[in-house]
């Protein structure tokens, strides 16, 4: 498992050793978006074969609206939450649907010709940034 420490770096057991971490935002970078299982969008991280995999899920994707950073849901044993990296987070942004021209936080992603409304829970789990990305849209 990887746990956080109060100095901001991350750890995980490897044998008798602890090994830690610190990275700008959280552990799990997604990488890629591949195909899984019967067809199914999978997001894959930390490793060059895809071997550590999440289903996509539309509706779980966020976008930070201070950051522009995005994020999906992550393996409670990785913490809960994953950033997409830029690239890949480039591409997704490219199907958000917006409530207005004038808005910057995203309510919807249209994704494979399906709308998906955006809940945003995923920002509730970001580390160390308690009000980060939880502006309601009328504020």
């Amino acid at each position: 498992a990887v746990v956080s420490t109060q100095s901001g770096h991350y750890g995980r057991g490897c044998g008798s050793e602890m090994n830690f971490i610190r990275c700008d935002d959280l552990p799990v970078v997604y990488q890629t978006l591949v195909r899984g299982d019967g067809g199914r969008w999978d997001l894959s991280w930390g490793d060059e074969n895809g071997l550590m995999r999440v289903e996509f899920e539309p509706s779980s994707v966020a976008m930070c609206r201070e950051t522009g950073r995005v994020y999906h849901p992550a393996p409670d044993l990785h913490g809960g939450v994953g950033l997409i990296r830029s690239k890949l987070a480039i591409e997704i942004s490219s199907k958000f649907m917006f409530k207005s021209e004038t808005s910057c936080q995203p309510t919807g992603i249209d994704w494979q010709g399906q709308l998906h409304e955006l809940h945003h829970d995923v920002l509730k789990l970001l580390p160390g940034l308690p009000a980060l990305g939880r502006h309601s849209e009328s504020e």
